[in-house]
């Protein structure tokens, strides 16, 4: 996201080589999450959770969190999901380098934030072999809220690199291949967020509203209706993306819920019909972490990742 908002902030630097440490730090109103990687085998080496104290705000604590950084570490600002709004609309027919300055007005009755407080970026949707044209995923965030902390990290010299929403990164724990992946995420108090992953990329993403406490509910509880109305999501999603949208059948089905019903969540599923059915693997890209901490700084580190993927592809792009 960071690269085509940095002609507007003018904080990008260019990238010749991955550096050797990545960080990430997840933005939360009540507290911060770090984590830092050494680039070469996505080793982790710190993670930290940062409370807020009497007179603490959300600068102090960031550059508190920053001070402690290896010289030339990249960091990687995750948005949690209240500080960005996320829209999906056909791309207008304009040319790239005009794409940024049309899509406030196209957006304005789609979001909260005023046009003239907008800061935005877009994913490009991959082109589907139905009759639709070319769609876009548009994030959405206020530019007050940001720019601060961006200039507040500039001035101590830390490398603000990319800057990227949660829900554009649980594709980076998908192992990059040609079948699809369909991916259940569930962030605590937050919609359940169903995503399709293909060659690493987001082909089709929705939010299925009214599972926001399914990780409270005993699994008597949520026999009680909840799972089939998600058995019946699914289905519905698997249906357009594979009629509608002319895809090949999703091969795998991947839950990540923070909840201890999940492995009996997964059992449901495949009683009824879905075989390839099983739990997102955080423990081989985290595998010094304890089980609690995976699940909590699982998004983290996905935004540290993304950093270490786009310095490879800028290695490759540059030969």
């Amino acid at each position: 996201m960071f690269e085509k908002l940095a002609g507007m902030i003018k904080f990008g630097q260019s990238r010749s080589k991955t550096a050797a440490h990545v960080a990430a730090v997840h933005l939360h109103n009540d507290y911060l999450k770090l984590v830092l990687l050494q680039s070469t085998g996505l080793k982790v080496l710190k993670v930290e959770t940062l409370l807020p104290g009497n007179n603490d705000n959300l600068q102090t604590m960031l550059l508190q969190l920053c001070s402690e950084l290896p010289s030339g570490t990249e960091l990687c600002l995750v948005l949690s999901s209240d500080r960005y709004q996320l829209v999906q609309l056909d791309k207008p027919a304009v040319k790239a380098e005009e794409m940024l300055q049309a899509l406030p007005w196209l957006v304005r009755e789609l979001t909260t934030v005023p046009v003239e407080d907008m800061l935005l970026d877009y994913l490009d949707l991959p082109e589907h072999t139905s009759t639709q044209g070319a769609r876009i995923n548009v994030v959405v965030t206020s530019k007050s809220s940001l720019l601060e902390l961006c200039r507040a990290l500039q001035r101590k010299n830390i490398q603000l690199t990319n800057i990227q929403p949660e829900e554009w990164l649980p594709r980076n724990f998908i192992p990059v291949q040609n079948s699809a992946v369909m991916l259940l995420v569930h962030q605590p108090g937050q919609e359940l967020s169903l995503q399709i992953i293909k060659q690493g990329m987001l082909y089709f993403s929705r939010k299925l509203r009214g599972f926001n406490r399914i990780d409270q509910y005993e699994m008597t509880e949520l026999r009680q209706g909840m799972l089939d109305n998600l058995l019946l999501e699914v289905q519905r999603s698997l249906d357009y993306f594979e009629g509608q949208l002319r895809q090949a059948p999703v091969k795998e089905i991947l839950f990540q819920i923070a909840s201890p019903q999940l492995p009996d969540i997964v059992r449901y599923f495949a009683d009824n019909g879905f075989s390839q059915v099983g739990m997102l693997d955080l423990a081989s890209q985290m595998p010094k972490l304890s089980a609690a901490e995976q699940q909590d700084y699982w998004l983290t580190m996905a935004g540290a990742m993304e950093l270490i993927l786009a310095g490879e592809q800028a290695n490759e792009a540059q030969g």
